[in-house]
């Protein structure tokens, strides 16, 4: 049975960076909302899983990456219970069904180790197809066991390039599969992948991309992100900020999210224990007479691992007063806000340059990238930390006009997805810090 001692809590609060802006208009503030999920971890056993893994088997995949990927299935039967259920599937041009959402009991592993000796490169990658069959087998095995933890998992080394293969529409589909309660979250291995195509789908889809720069790395981050969905508190959380009409927000960062009329609905995705998840968002303040009061809510939700039982959090307030401009001036500001609001800011602005270049459009890359350190050098006067942000950002303008090498790349993104999202490295080899790295690398 499973039994928690406590069940799972969402605490949400909603701070500004600053509590004033100037009545005349076209101020620029911030306010971060802050989840914590706390509660239901300490359970007699986690809820069973309902998990299909996704293998590219394109000829790219050949020699050491397809032998760590059997290696890596392997792991993962090892890794079940019999209450929990597994299909595997292999794409290239097609998708091929190996093994259909078994219990992992004697019999279901012996088919399940049988069906994985079957992995072998061939064709194409028609990752579309491949992440469909798994998802439809997931969707039908949830009948069976609805309280488990329904998840898709994505193995590709290389681009999507038959069937269907654009980044937005991947990416709308798998939050689609998300609004049913199945989970994707994707491993990008070696240095072709497509971090931005997988990492949205991944993003939109409620987990995760990992990278896995050499095969022996695949089995790290696969059961990391196992222990992570044992481990999860709230699966599914969703946070939404409403704001009046007058007041324009955006979000920083790489959040999947929805704009709706007077309010920004952002996918969280899993909350796991002391892993508190901040979301920043950019405020555009109206004009108005002095001591108006601009009022911003916050509200969270999610479901239960195992039940599927909503969560919900106390919704937040804050709110914006406009102030004449000696008041608006001398005001302080509130400093963890601002460096929450830095560190997001920095993270999106890597991963934004980064996507230019790989588009080829490294002039346009380098006038943003410009632009993004002449405003932030004035946000980061005297916040703690901030120096280091914006010196990444300085290496990163000098090289951005070249063609940047795809590990570097893939590198930056990683890192600048875990400092926005707040996930953890399950990569063992610890990797040089971002400013070494473009210094190294540098020509």
């Amino acid at each position: 049975m499973n039994q928690t001692t406590t069940p799972a809590t969402l605490d949400l609060a909603l701070g500004l960076d600053r509590a004033l802006a100037w009545h005349e208009g076209g101020s620029v503030r911030y306010a971060v909302a802050e989840l914590r999920a706390e509660g239901g971890a300490r359970r007699d056993e986690a809820p069973p899983l309902n998990l299909a893994l996704a293998v590219d088997v394109s000829g790219s995949m050949g020699g050491p990456k397809i032998a760590a990927a059997r290696d890596t299935a392997l792991a993962v039967i090892a890794a079940l219970t019999p209450r929990d259920r597994l299909t595997l599937v292999a794409f290239d041009s097609t998708a091929e069904l190996l093994l259909d959402a078994r219990p992992m009991d004697e019999a279901g592993r012996a088919a399940a180790t049988s069906a994985v000796r079957r992995l072998q490169p061939r064709g194409g990658t028609n990752l579309w197809e491949g992440w469909l069959l798994a998802a439809e087998h997931v969707a039908t095995a949830m009948a069976a066991d609805a309280q488990a933890s329904h998840r898709v998992l994505l193995l590709s080394d290389g681009q999507a390039n038959e069937g269907i293969s654009e980044a937005a529409e991947l990416a709308r589909h798998t939050r689609g599969l998300l609004e049913r309660g199945i989970i994707t979250s994707a491993v990008g291995i070696g240095d072709g992948y497509d971090e931005l195509l997988l990492g949205g789908m991944a993003e939109a889809g409620g987990g995760r991309l990992h990278d896995a720069e050499h095969a022996s790395e695949i089995s790290e981050v696969v059961l990391g992100e196992l222990l992570e969905g044992r481990a999860a508190l709230v699966e599914r959380a969703t946070l939404r900020l409403t704001v009046p009409a007058n007041l324009r927000a955006e979000i920083v960062g790489g959040w999947a999210h929805t704009v709706l009329p007077g309010a920004i609905e952002v996918l969280v995705g899993t909350m796991l224990p002391d892993r508190p998840v901040r979301v920043v968002f950019r405020l555009h303040c109206p004009a108005g007479q002095p001591g108006t009061a601009i009022g911003l809510g916050g509200v969270a939700r999610g479901a239960e691992p195992g039940t599927g039982e909503a969560v919900e959090a106390v919704p937040a307030e804050a709110a914006l007063t406009l102030a004449r401009g000696p008041e608006n001036n001398a005001q302080p500001r509130h400093i963890g806000v601002s460096v929450a609001v830095m560190t997001a800011w920095q993270a999106e602005a890597m991963r934004r340059a980064v996507a230019m270049n790989r588009d080829g459009d490294r002039r346009g890359a380098k006038h943003f990238l410009e632009r993004e350190v002449r405003w932030m050098e004035r946000y980061a006067r005297g916040l703690p930390g901030a120096d280091a942000l914006l010196a990444e950002l300085v290496l990163l303008l000098r090289r951005v006009e070249e063609e940047l090498d795809p590990r570097l790349s893939k590198e930056i993104y990683a890192a600048a997805s875990m400092r926005s999202f707040a996930k953890a490295d399950h990569r063992a080899a610890p990797r040089a810090a971002l400013s070494e790295r473009l210094r190294r690398d540098q020509g």
